[in-house]
């Protein structure tokens, strides 16, 4: 009873005085409830703009102080049934699964079965000379030098091919290395097989068996499903190729170890906040993921086992995306704030570098901070032409054209024309994704040559300089 007669006497005698601290208290809440409102309407408003009714669309979910605030599905999961996208949606995401075999390489160290800084040969039998300095670390860092077998001409009539890891490794082993083991960041998944072939063997048990054992059954990650297999996987969207279209099928074999996981974004979240909570991995494991790796020369490189370690403001910024046809998965984690961002893709309306940006983006909006975006100059529309036509370097083709006086970037084949703006005569961003520029060589103001740019380090896949091979005069 004392408790309540206080409270009486309080608002009797003391109302003046009691009643503002109670209204204080109400109206932070309620600025916290508007404010929450009105980020929320932020990022519905900047989402709608990309993911269009009718269309492919996307899960997307953002998490501050590790509680969801944005929850929402955008456009179809499938097409031909006219199936709506549901925020728990299931997509193949590709090579944000490689965290799960880097967790599973350093869990296996943490209990005595391995050690990271050995030679892939202690592990993995008939492995050639040039591999005698190459250690589980560097596969695990893309620092081994082996080429990305998927990018290479002798693989392309085998894609869908169902190859076993082994044919794989015996694939691999006849390439010549790019560079010495540790001396240079090269992406490649094979890296990432090796690994899951090693972890096999050391845990005497298959791979996607010790994956499931140690972190997907323990963390309740119920939608998170080996891709490799005939199961059949409830609330999986289907995959589109531009247009929209059927995307063209890669076989998932392709992926083992390195991109061979269903999942969807409350389990990559759910994951994510366990992995970096320390409720997974020691301390030191999780350093090595999320630290990056130094390459012999004492340069880093931004990845580290699995995860893909940046700086966004000056603070920590994790990230790990995946990308084949008609799936694109993005996700980054801020530890100072535990905000967490996950935008799911079906299909191809979204260039790379448009999803990168915009899960930058709607972490900035989560932290209440501003997107410094650039400016674009006037430009005079009359000399855009000067930079109309196709690029080229080896393989690697990018497009550039004209359409109602302004210029739209593709890059490779398969990838959607995004629109960019200028900066400068030489140099051009991406409205979609600030931080992806375009840099041009000219000469007697014609464009000779183009060079993709990234601006943050998101990735340290430098692209190639493509040289402009040919002009298309035609704009639209």
């Amino acid at each position: 009873m004392r408790p309540r007669l206080s409270a009486i006497f309080c608002v009797a005698l003391l109302g003046n005085v009691c009643m503002p601290a109670a209204a204080a208290t109400f109206t932070a809440a309620a600025n916290a409830i508007s404010s929450n409102t009105a980020m929320r309407k932020t990022m519905d408003s900047y989402l709608q703009t990309t993911f269009k009714p009718g269309l492919p669309g996307a899960a997307v979910l953002v998490l501050r102080d590790g509680q969801p605030v944005f929850k929402k599905a955008y456009g179809k999961a499938s097409l031909e049934l006219n199936v709506a996208m549901q925020t728990d949606a299931v997509f193949h995401v590709a090579s944000v699964s490689k965290q799960f075999t880097g967790a599973a390489l350093l869990k296996l160290a943490e209990q005595g079965k391995l050690d990271v800084q050995a030679p892939v040969s202690q592990y993995l039998p008939d492995t050639p000379p040039a591999w005698a300095a190459m250690t589980l670390s560097h596969l695990a860092s893309h620092t081994s030098g082996i080429p990305n077998l998927y990018g290479l001409p002798i693989m392309q009539p085998r894609l869908r091919e169902d190859l076993a890891p082994a044919e794989l490794f015996a694939i691999a082993r006849e390439l010549p290395l790019l560079a010495a083991p540790g001396s240079q960041f090269h992406y490649a998944t094979i890296n990432y097989t090796l690994l899951a072939m090693v972890i096999s063997k050391v845990a005497g048990q298959p791979y996607e068996a010790y994956v499931d054992e140690q972190f997907i059954q323990p963390l309740g990650l119920k939608h998170t499903v080996f891709s490799i297999g005939n199961a059949v996987v409830p609330g999986l969207v289907t995959p589109y190729a531009a247009g929209p279209a059927t995307a063209p099928y890669l076989s998932h074999h392709l992926g083992y170890g390195g991109g061979s996981y269903y999942s969807n974004a409350s389990d990559i979240a759910r994951w994510t906040l366990a992995l970096q909570d320390g409720k997974v991995l020691s301390p030191a494991s999780l350093a090595l993921m999320n630290t990056p790796y130094k390459l012999t020369d004492g340069k880093q490189v931004h990845y580290g086992y699995g995860l893909r370690p940046h700086t966004l403001n000056k603070a920590a910024y994790i990230q790990s995306n995946g990308d084949i046809p008609g799936f694109h998965s993005e996700t980054v984690y801020l530890p100072a704030k535990r905000v967490f961002v996950a935008v799911l893709h079906n299909g191809e309306g979204v260039a790379r570098t448009g999803l990168q940006g915009m899960v930058k983006r709607l972490a900035l909006i989560a932290t209440g901070q501003a997107y410094q975006a650039p400016k674009a100059i006037a430009f005079d529309t009359a000399k855009l032409a000067a930079y109309v036509g196709l690029y080229q370097n080896g393989g690697e083709t990018g497009k550039i054209t004209l359409e109602k006086g302004k210029l739209y970037a593709a890059f490779s084949a398969d990838s959607p024309a995004m629109p960019i703006s200028a900066l400068s005569a030489t140099e051009f961003f991406y409205d979609d994704n600030p931080d992806f520029r375009l840099r041009f060589v000219l000469r007697e103001g014609k464009a000779i040559s183009a060079h993709w740019v990234e601006m943050d380090a998101l990735n340290d896949e430098q692209d190639a300089v493509l040289l402009r091979v040919e002009t298309l005069s035609k704009s639209r």
